[in-house]
Order: C-alpha cells, then sequence, then structure tokens
C-alpha cells in the first residue's frame, strides 16, 4: 500500500442526521449507500481503500451531512516538531481543497495497545493534526482509534459513557455498510487481528544495491520527485546534531553526484529547504501546478508520506518564499547586491550557478544575501559531509570536498577553503565547482557574509581552530 492515499468517496446526501447521514458513490452497483453512524464510516473505510489500513490516520472531511475528501497516510515515524507540523499540515490541506468541507472525522488505525481511555495512543499525532485542522477552519468532530480487537471514540474518557474497551472491531466487516459493499462485489485485505508489522530498513547490502542505480546513472536525479525525496533527506539530516546512519550517509552521498542537487543541499543548509527547492531548476515541473504523483521512498531516505508533506509545505510556500533579507524592488524583483569581482577585469568573478531559476538561490551560493546564513545548519553540513569526504569513490569525495571548501570559503577562510579545493581536484582534475571556487579564491574574493559583522561566522568559543 502506498504511505498516503486519497479515498475515491463522492458521497450525495439522503437527509439531513447528526451524525453523518452520506450516500458514498461506490461505483460497485446502482443507486447509493446510506451511511449513518461512525460504525458505518469505519466500515466503509477499507472497502474505499482495498485494505484494511494498519498504523495510518484516516481524515475525511463532512460537508454538511455529506462525505467530503478524505485521505489516509501512514503515522510519522518521528514525533519531532517539524515532523508532526508536516504531516498535520498535509492532512489539513488535503481536506481544506474541498470547498463543502465544514469539519473532519479521524480514525487512527494502530496496534499499539491504548490502556487509559483518557490517554490513547499517537495522542501527539492527533493533537498536531486537530490543531492544524482547526487553524484551517475545520474543526475536528470525533476521533476513532481503531485497535486489533476493538474500536472506540478518542473524544470521551467516560467509561459509563463511552464503554471500555470499546466495541469489537471485528463487527465492522459484519456490519450492514460491509455487508452491502461485499453483495455489490467489494473486498479487502486481511481482517482485524492480523496485523503487518511495519517494513524494515533493508540491510546495508541492499540499501547500497539498490543506490548502484543512481550511482550508475546521475540523471536520475533529476527526475522531479526522486529530486525532492532526496533534499528532504538532506533537510532531516540537517535538522539533526548527529551524524546520520551508514545507510542514510551512502543516500546522501550519491545525491551528491548530480551537481543540481549538490547545490540545493549548500543552499538548504545555508538558507532553508524550501529556498532550495523552490530555487532550484530541477523541480520547475513540480512548481508550475500542485503536484499530483507521489515521491518515491529512497533507499535510506525517508518514508513517502514524510516526503509529500515536505513537498506539499515546499509548494504552499512558493507564495512566501523566505527572502534571507534581500531588499525587494518595487516591482516584485529582487535588487541587485555584492557578488564576487575579478579585481583584474572588474567583472563578475566565474562562479556561476547553472543549477538555479531564483536570484536568490544563486545569491546563497554566493554568499551574497543581505542578512547572515543559518551558520548552525552550516556546522550540521560541514560534519555530515566530512564524513561522506572520507569514502573512497572519487564521484562522491569531489562534491564532498569541494562543499567542505565552499563552507570555509563563507566563513572567509580562504587558505582552508584553497586547501581542500586541492585535494578535489585531486580526487577529479576536470571536477567543475572545484575549478570555478579556486579561480574565485585565486582571485582574493570573499562573500559579502565574511565581510561583515553582522553576517560573518563567529568560530563558536571554547572550540579549537583545527588546522
Amino acid at each position: 500500500m502506498d504511505d498516503m492515499q486519497r479515498i475515491p468517496s463522492q458521497p450525495s446526501a439522503e437527509e439531513p442526521a447528526t451524525a453523518p447521514d452520506s450516500r458514498p458513490s461506490d461505483g460497485l452497483g446502482d443507486g447509493p449507500i446510506t451511511i449513518r453512524s461512525a460504525e458505518d464510516i469505519l466500515a466503509y473505510i477499507p472497502h474505499a481503500l482495498g485494505d484494511w489500513p494498519r498504523e495510518s490516520l484516516v481524515a475525511v472531511a463532512l460537508c454538511d451531512g455529506q462525505l467530503g475528501a478524505s485521505l489516509r497516510i501512514d503515522l510519522p515515524e518521528s514525533l519531532r516538531p517539524a515532523v508532526l507540523e508536516r504531516f498535520a499540515g498535509t492532512v489539513a490541506r488535503y481536506l481544506s481543497q474541498d470547498p463543502r468541507a465544514a469539519g473532519a472525522v479521524l480514525a487512527l488505525y494502530t496496534s499499539e495497545p491504548w490502556h487509559d481511555p483518557a490517554y490513547p495512543p499517537h495522542s501527539a499525532v492527533l493533537d498536531a493534526v486537530r490543531s492544524s485542522l482547526a487553524d484551517a477552519g475545520l474543526p475536528v468532530l470525533d476521533v476513532w482509534i481503531v485497535g486489533e480487537k476493538h474500536w472506540r471514540t478518542a473524544s470521551c474518557a467516560v467509561p459509563t459513557c463511552c464503554p471500555w474497551p470499546g466495541a469489537p472491531t471485528g463487527q465492522l466487516r459484519m456490519s450492514r455498510i460491509s455487508a452491502e459493499m461485499v453483495f455489490r462485489g467489494s473486498s479487502y485485505g486481511k481482517a482485524p487481528g492480523l496485523p503487518a508489522p511495519r517494513p524494515t530498513a533493508p540491510p546495508a547490502a541492499a540499501t547500497a544495491a539498490a543506490l548502484e542505480a543512481y550511482r550508475e546513472n546521475p540523471d536520475r536525479w533529476w527526475d522531479p520527485y526522486a529530486f525532492t525525496a532526496a533534499l528532504a533527506a538532506w533537510d532531516d539530516a540537517l535538522s539533526e546534531s548527529a551524524v546520520p546512519s551508514p545507510d542514510r550517509l551512502r543516500l546522501l552521498g550519491v545525491t551528491l553526484i548530480r551537481p543540481a542537487l549538490r547545490d540545493a543541499v549548500m543552499v538548504s543548509a545555508a538558507a532553508a529547504a524550501s529556498t532550495a527547492w523552490l530555487g532550484s531548476a530541477a523541480t520547475a515541473p513540480l512548481r508550475a501546478s500542485r503536484p499530483g504523483g507521489l515521491p518515491p521512498a529512497l533507499p535510506g531516505g525517508l518514508p513517502a508520506a514524510e516526503v509529500a508533506a515536505a513537498l506539499d509545505n515546499w509548494w504552499a510556500g512558493g507564495g512566501a518564499m523566505r527572502t534571507n533579507g534581500l531588499p525587494v524592488a518595487p516591482g516584485g524583483g529582487v535588487e541587485a547586491i555584492a557578488v564576487p569581482v575579478d579585481r583584474a577585469s572588474g567583472s563578475p568573478a566565474p562562479f556561476t550557478t547553472p543549477g538555479a531559476s531564483s536570484p536568490l538561490f544563486g545569491r546563497v551560493l554566493l554568499g551574497a544575501t543581505a542578512s547572515a546564513p543559518d551558520w548552525g545548519r552550516i556546522a550540521v553540513l560541514d560534519r555530515v559531509v566530512q564524513a561522506l569526504a572520507e569514502t573512497e569513490a572519487p564521484e562522491v569525495r569531489a562534491p564532498a570536498l569541494t562543499i567542505l571548501a565552499w563552507i570555509q570559503w563563507i566563513r572567509g577562510r580562504g587558505s582552508r577553503c584553497h586547501k581542500l579545493l586541492e585535494r578535489a581536484l585531486s580526487a577529479d582534475p576536470d571536477y567543475r565547482l572545484a575549478q570555478l571556487l579556486r579561480r574565485v579564491v585565486e582571485h582574493g574574493e570573499l562573500p559579502a557574509w565574511a565581510q561583515s559583522r553582522d553576517t560573518a561566522w563567529q568560530r563558536p568559543t571554547g572550540t579549537a581552530d583545527a588546522a
């Protein structure tokens, strides 16, 4: 099953009711199906999906007695605030696309035990989704937890009102709605009580083998969805203080083979992943209109649902793209600012950004924005890329060493930058970015960031100045 699914349900109302009274068109026979209760909705969901949801959240918009836009999405594997925000934002944005939506109901499917009615499983996920839906003007009217043996509302913690531990899950398969769907020819996968475990990460050998196709053909990264998945993996790595796992490092190293991805990684560290995604020429096909496909789950990368959440966030942010302090002209364009200049000729130094499709993207690479970059994320990039630079593969070592050189250059350390560039060109004498950056350094040019006290890098106190 995909990590995220749109549920094909287009109901029409039969009559007003306190509970949703809807008639989803199932496409399996003539006539509507009337839904009057929570049990009816829960019985219908697996037929609409074609399988029983596992470790998933199903969100359904309510539209004046009708079922509206519906979405199934895998539960996030991390409870980090940024992950929860992306997850909840994806749910809210999808349901709010239905202009008829006035509220929502949630069904959370999990094998995690529920011991206390006041503390349902995955509470942090539910709280985040409730908050995002409320911000979108869609109050959550009820939440149901569907376990292996029982299902119950999470909105009531009083056992005398809502009996504990709930109604048997098996009854959903035997309900009126399920019987009618079966009569119309519908069926779905394994019954509750036979949970399918989450897929485990492939062993290191399998990950390496799966990534070999990208190593042999870096043009595969030009696919905008693969590009997005790779950038999301880097954004996740740059948001953590620890060095990524070996499988994640293998993925990150292979992504650097594609110059456009390498440049996007540098921009993502200095500014934001959204700035990199919105500014790279590689993502232009997805920026033209709201993406309709699902990005892949790369070997060693993030689950497809988390990548889809990041994609939704970055696409939605296109109208309010972070400018990183750039002065904006009255016409909406970005005003000219200082860029490296060849002192001998007076012309701009030969450091170009062919993978960029926005002025901000290029100026971040040139270290020429008016406000300081995110030095904290750049420090994480430094640590991660140092680990990648130790690889024996020249196609990875050359870009990794060049990124390390760029980090030293934007810190204002030309001599250190030059040493790293020599190592990069030793790994690959024809590596274009290393050649260009070496010419900039040899001309004695420093980025604008290093020339202002307000934007310059400050070495953390108490740290040694390594040679």
